[in-house]
């Protein structure tokens, strides 16, 4: 896929970061951003090796790690020849250090993934340790409440859940999740179709706090499936940005 050139000259999808936008893209194809260990010194070379720490490469170096070995996802290549982060379901994950959210109530998430179960809910990506207990958070999950769907959920001081149901795995997929607090908004769509609720978000900002992959706070909820691609803009999004950023996802991935 030749890369994609925007008006700011910047290869997209890092153009979604252009006017300083806060978030992070990880892309697991990009091996020059994949290490084995936390520390960042150990290069992934080949398919089959944990990683330990995988580069953002929005701009914003809000890059994620995992200090414990046995809980780390390896890279591995599926029969398209595409590249993912395998999760086990069992205690996989990844995070960030606190991710600076408080200057806006918008945001938009973009997820290439495959999910392999529907046993038991999967955290994909998880802003704080838990959205029940934080406010100003979102989170993208499969199989929540152990059924064949996955949910967009966004909280400015009250929750609002969109549920995408009838999605049983094993299934590929490309999700968006698009959230305004104030304008409470918390669209998901599953390649492309959309499923919107206008739930009442209460107030605030998006709030500062650690990204979780993978699993909930490193602790729980973990998601058994692979990540294909993650990025998370600190921002609204048009919708010509958001079909880029899908499009960009399903090269990817190849959902559809």
């Amino acid at each position: 896929m030749s890369i994609l050139l925007l008006d700011d000259g910047l290869p997209f999808p890092r153009s979604l970061f252009a006017s300083g936008e806060q978030g992070i893209w990880l892309d697991p194809s990009d091996f020059s951003t994949l290490f084995q260990d936390s520390a960042g010194t150990t290069p992934v070379t080949a398919v089959g090796q944990p990683v330990g720490k995988i580069l953002d490469k929005s701009g914003r170096g809000n890059h994620a790690t995992q200090s414990t070995g046995a809980s780390r996802p390896t890279l591995q290549q599926d029969s398209n020849g595409l590249y993912y982060l395998s999760f086990d379901g069992t205690d996989d994950g990844m995070a960030t250090p606190s991710i600076d959210f408080t200057g806006t109530d918008k945001v938009t998430v973009w997820a290439g993934v495959r999910k392999l179960s529907d046993a038991a809910i999967g955290m994909i990506v998880e802003l704080s340790a838990s959205a029940g207990a934080n406010n100003g958070v979102f989170y993208l999950a499969a199989a929540a409440s152990a059924g064949a769907n996955y949910q967009l959920l966004s909280k400015g001081t009250v929750l609002a859940a969109a549920t995408l149901s009838g999605i049983a795995a094993p299934i590929t997929n490309v999700l968006t999740g698009i959230c305004a607090i104030s304008g409470d908004l918390c669209t998901a769509r599953v390649n492309g179709v959309a499923t919107s609720v206008a739930t009442d978000q209460g107030t605030g900002n998006y709030g500062n706090y650690p990204l979780y992959i993978g699993r909930r706070n490193n602790a729980s909820l973990p998601f058994n499936g692979r990540i294909y691609q993650l990025i998370v803009r600190g921002a609204a999004s048009n919708a010509g940005q958001i079909a880029a950023t899908e499009a960009w996802c399903n090269s990817k991935t190849r959902a559809y």
